[in-house]
């Protein structure tokens, strides 16, 4: 957005005041002479009244829910702060939306109004038809003065992320039994130290307890140790690769359908090692899930990372970079739809 000037409202008042002007000579009437008056120091009160405004109008961009899920409804709230008694009728902003792991973008001119000595509040509705995460930007809007004649620009930065997952808690995977052969033992792998169990609770501690399931700050709030009762995983790891190539929506029902096989495994308790392949670090990355929360956690880090076209890289680079994997779990787009497949190395 830049600053303009609108010609033809200039035009369209100087006849106005051309035509009073006439009024006035010919007729010489105290009125006429009082609005000709009028009309010539209101352009400048206008001009001078528009100028203090761009100065103290404020912008601001906030996402209420900052986690969302697929094909949910939403929105965004956009606040408008003026502390002076000026207005405007008539202010303008560029809205830019962003999937910045699929990589598209859009726009839209949003208008409203400036309110004198008060913050204006409108809600942008939204709907998220693909998972990924939403970038939402203001750089900058335009205002009007009163009588139309200059719109006058003002940089803003304010931005706001939505990170947007499968829907809900997602459609239970109906059979797990053919992906069972996909499993390994959990030991081969697990970093020492690691703790595969999900907390359940939290109660008293008995003598016998581990120390490292005490809970240290809430033993220090009640001045008593606390300890965190734990529900064991399985003793066996599920692997699950996921492919991040193909065309975008190709792509966001792998998502979907890996989100869903992740929670299906979460809830019978064993422990899931999801992985993809990272364009940008040439590796692949690997996060640990024991439960729904580090689930969500290791979606919004593969968002970060893009997506590819090559189908034949991801298997190719397994059996290269991690042949110790006997068995996992492949999620992929073929024959028209997301698919899971139990891939087993020699």
């Amino acid at each position: 957005m830049k600053t303009r000037i609108h010609p033809t409202r200039i035009i369209a008042y100087l006849v106005q005041l051309a035509l009073v002007g006439f009024l006035y000579w010919f007729l010489r009437s105290h009125f006429f002479l009082m609005l000709l008056a009028i009309m010539v120091v209101v352009p400048v009160l206008s001009l001078v009244a528009v100028f203090i405004l761009r100065h103290v109008v404020e912008v601001t961009l906030v996402a209420p829910e900052r986690r969302q899920a697929k094909d949910e409804a939403g929105y965004l709230k956009l606040l408008v702060r003026n502390p002076s008694w000026l207005m405007s009728f008539d202010a303008n902003m560029m809205l830019r939306t962003e999937n910045t792991f699929y990589g598209d973008s859009a726009a839209v001119r949003i208008s409203v109004p400036i309110q004198m000595h008060s913050t204006y509040e409108k809600m942008l509705p939204l709907r998220y038809s693909m998972n990924g995460m939403y970038r939402y930007t203001l750089d900058g809007f335009s205002m009007r003065d009163l009588l139309g004649v200059v719109s006058l620009c003002k940089k803003v930065k304010t931005v706001t992320e939505v990170t947007v997952y499968p829907e809900g808690d997602g459609q239970p995977v109906g059979n797990l039994s053919d992906m069972s052969r996909g499993m390994t033992e959990s030991e081969e792998t697990m970093k020492r130290g690691h703790d595969f169990s999900d907390v359940s609770d939290v109660r008293e501690y008995i003598p016998g307890d581990k120390l490292m399931s005490i809970h240290w700050k809430l033993s220090a709030k009640r001045d008593i140790l606390m300890v965190k009762d734990r529900v064991s995983m399985s003793d066996q790891q599920m692997v699950i690769l996921t492919e991040l190539s193909g065309e975008d929506e190709q792509i966001d029902e792998v998502l979907s359908l890996t989100y869903r096989v992740c929670q299906s495994f979460v809830r019978e308790q064993v422990y899931v090692r999801l992985m993809w392949w990272s364009e940008g670090n040439y590796a692949f990355e690997e996060r640990q899930i024991v439960n729904r929360e580090a689930l969500k956690e290791a979606f919004s880090d593969l968002y970060y990372d893009k997506i590819y076209k090559d189908t034949e890289k991801t298997r190719e680079l397994m059996r290269s970079i991690r042949p110790e994997l006997k068995a996992y779990v492949h999620i992929i787009h073929r024959n028209g739809e997301a698919d899971a497949e139990v891939v087993e190395q020699d």
